[in-house]
């Protein structure tokens, strides 16, 4: 009975019908497209922000007083819990030298690091760590050292000594001299443009210090920061210590890192780690913002189309009302509708929102998304949100009719 009323229903008036359609269709496709964005554009937004420098420092911890840490422990770091979140790494070893071209020389700063280095870890996929991945923004005039004997130097010493593309410097420390052959002058508006970098075992051997190094600069995919993910892990109970570790806070991932490391002290860079947090929460709340403003506009589409509707099916209300249908009976009739129509209506705008975030994130942000699982059922929930919230003004209408007045004229 209730289907054949419904069937004469929509029959009766496919144009109302087809406006409410609509109405829910562009609400539950706008969720969904910006839904999507907001979780994968947040991921690659983050995996973008990771170029502006690393986030986590590690140096030898000062109660141990060993000033050093071991190169050897370095393939541990992607062995780690979070060693997929961490997107690159590199070590350095500072000393001071006598530095020398064939015009200058002067007391100067040489780092030992890895450029560009195959790492294979038993067990572990390859990968390439260094500073080129973790510091993709430097500004290398010529090309990067591929010899032990090849350097890159900063702008800002280069230009004190003299020192140009194809020459030679040389630095001195601890009795031995090594001659680097400048392949590159590096530009990057900071301290290391004040430094001589040259390949970590070269400057191990030169500064006595074989697999030694001063400290290792970590980039890792975190989550933004919160209260909890502040709070002093010494403080929690097992079970919070559980739930911030298995999170991927800058400070879970920086102690994960400390765990492999022997003798070393793991610290968030929190310039970089705090505005990566508030970009990306803000990011956030704007997508969200958004769709909820998009769910707002599509119910009040759903809830004006009623109400004319409803104007129409007056006598029809009422003259059910007289032949006996109480307010439950009503309110199914009027239930049923809009709930048939919204869940054709959320499987259609999941369909069009997929294809919708596709082309913004394509257009927008020049790269391609995967619809989770998720935005489905988050597509249909949004359209039966729109077609409830949007339903509850006429259904009350349909409610308060007096058969009396309505059938009387």
């Amino acid at each position: 009975m209730l289907l054949r009323i419904l069937k004469n229903s929509f029959l009766k008036r496919p144009k109302a019908v087809f406006l409410v359609l609509l109405s829910i269709t562009m609400g539950a496709a706008v969720a969904t497209a910006f839904l999507g964005i907001a979780g994968e554009v947040s991921h690659k937004m983050a995996l973008e922000l990771r170029s502006y420098g690393a986030n986590i420092l590690l140096e030898p911890a000062a109660a141990d007083g060993g000033g050093s840490l071991r190169e050897g422990d370095l393939p541990k770091i992607k062995t780690v819990f979070w060693k997929y979140n961490i997107t690159g790494f590199t070590p350095y070893l500072f000393g001071v030298v006598d530095l020398s071209s064939d015009q200058k020389h002067e007391r100067g700063v040489i780092s030992g690091t890895w450029f560009s280095k195959q790492l294979e870890v038993e067990g572990e996929d390859s990968s390439v760590q260094g500073v080129k991945i973790i510091a993709p923004w430097w500004e290398v005039q010529g090309t990067w050292p591929s010899a032990p004997d090849e350097a890159i130097i900063g702008a800002g010493l280069a230009r004190r000594l003299g020192a140009g593309l194809g020459q030679d410097v040389s630095a001195s420390a601890h009795g031995r001299t090594q001659r680097f052959h400048v392949v590159g002058i590096v530009t990057t508006g900071g301290f290391e443009e004040e430094q001589l970098f040259a390949p970590l075992i070269t400057v191990q051997e030169l500064l006595q210090k074989p697999g030694q190094i001063s400290r290792v600069l970590v980039s890792a995919l975190t989550v933004p920061m919160d209260d909890f993910g502040r709070k002093d892990p010494a403080t929690m109970t097992k079970d919070e210590f559980e739930k911030w570790y298995c999170t991927a806070y800058v400070t879970s991932v920086a102690k994960n890192v400390e765990e492999v490391m022997a003798g070393s002290r793991a610290k968030p860079i929190w310039q970089i780690a705090s505005a990566e947090g508030e970009l990306l929460k803000k990011l956030n709340g704007v997508m969200i913002f958004l769709t909820i403003l998009a769910l707002g506009a599509a119910a009040t589409a759903v809830s004006t189309s009623l109400m004319a509707s409803m104007a129409e099916r007056g006598p029809e209300i009422a003259l059910m009302k007289a032949v006996g249908a109480d307010r439950f009976q009503i309110s199914a009739i009027f239930l049923g509708e809009i709930l048939a129509i919204s869940l054709v209506g959320g499987l259609v705008g999941y369909l069009i929102g997929d294809r919708l975030g596709a082309l913004i994130s394509h257009t927008v942000f020049n790269s391609t998304i995967v619809s989770p699982l998720w935005l489905f059922p988050t597509a249909i929930v949004s359209a039966l949100v729109v077609a409830i919230i949007g339903s509850i003004a006429p259904l009350r209408h349909a409610l308060l009719i007096e058969p009396v007045k309505v059938l009387k004229g």
